[in-house]
Order: C-alpha cells, then structure tokens, then sequence
C-alpha cells in the first residue's frame, strides 16, 4: 500500500474507503471490480492502483480498518467500562451505528467477507474474525456482574445467541436494502429490552 493515500483529505480517503466497501459489499471478490471502486470513488482506475498494488490488498485493508475503527468506536463510547451486559449491549449499538452513519456499507461489507469462499481470502478473513471475535468475548465476560442472570442459562451460550441474532438481524436488513441507520438502533434497542426481559432473573427469583 502506497503511504500517499494516508496524504489524502480525510474526505477524499473516506470517498474511496466508502466506495470499496459498498462495491465488495455488493459481489463477491472475484466479481468485485477495480474499475467500478475507482468510478464510484470518483478517481481513475490507475491512481487507485497506484494508491493499492491490488485488489486483494485493497481488500485486506478495508477488513483490517474496519476492525480498527471498530474497536476505536467501542473505546470511544465506552462499551466495556461497565459491568451491565445489557448496557454494553446498548454502547456496542450506539458505536456501530456511528460507523454505518460514516461508512454505510462497512456492516455489510464485514458479512460479506466472513462468507467469502476464495481460499485465499477466507482463510486470512476466518482467522482474523475468530481472534477478534474470541478477544472480544474475553473482555466482555472479564467485566460483567453474572449475578443478574437467571440460574439456569448457559452464559457463553446466551452471547452466542445474541451475537448471531445480531449478525442476522443486520443480514436481513442489507438483504432487503432497508438501511436507515435511526431504525435500526431503534429496532435493536427493542431486542435489547427484550433479552433483558428473557435473560435476567426477576425479583421472586433472588
């Protein structure tokens, strides 16, 4: 990668950040087109090329920002400075409707590349997403008060559930191109309420 990206406005880097994403997150990698990021970033295809030697490095990067700015996201609004699992919940949901206000498609990007089936791509993606995924559950389960839930959950698995209910959540939303990103934290704020509802012991049970 060419540093003189980084010598890019912040909005010029955004432009083309955004556009790669919502080409990638729209095809597959083979189908994902150099020339179509470039048009839609509204830059040339050879100065793209100059800015990323190709596309799979270009790829690569968009993968590993997206984790970075995500956890940039989650520090900045505080998820894990609570011991409430169902506040940070609300935290995590605030920071990722944050990033999709500036990156649209980075959510559906991030789901398309966990689904990537090139080889050479999904084992780079697979590896990446588990560690981040198992770091994530570490901290996570370092911090929260476990006596609020009701006895009989398996708590590794309750996080579990919801973090898949999330991702499919999210799917669906992409799959029906219904991105408004104010509905969604409102939709996500009701399943939030109601896993607290589902998961927490009530005041007979104490």
């Amino acid at each position: 990668m060419n540093i003189k990206f980084f010598n890019l406005p912040i909005d010029k880097q955004q432009k083309i950040l955004n556009a790669a994403y919502k080409v990638f997150s729209e095809n597959n990698y083979k189908k994902a087109s150099m020339s179509e990021i470039a048009n839609e970033g509204g830059i040339s295809k050879s100065l793209l090329f100059h800015y990323f030697t190709n596309k799979k490095e270009l790829y690569m990067y968009l993968w590993n920002h997206s984790i970075e700015i995500t956890r940039e996201a989650t520090s900045k609004y505080s998820v894990l400075d609570t011991e409430d699992f169902f506040e940070m919940l609300y935290r995590a949901l605030s920071a990722k409707c944050s990033l999709m206000k500036k990156y649209p498609h980075i959510y559906a990007f991030s789901l398309n590349a966990y689904y990537e089936q090139l080889a050479d791509i999904a084992d780079s993606i697979q590896k990446s997403f588990a560690d981040a995924t198992l770091d994530s559950e570490i901290k996570v389960f370092e911090k929260i008060d476990t006596s609020v839930f009701r006895s009989d959950i398996d708590l590794k698995l309750m996080y579990k559930e919801i973090m898949y209910s999330v991702d499919g959540f999210m799917l669906n939303k992409y799959r029906s191109q219904n991105i408004v990103v104010d509905e969604i934290e409102k939709e996500m704020k009701l399943l939030i309420e109601f896993w607290k509802k589902i998961y927490m012991h009530n005041e007979q049970e104490k």
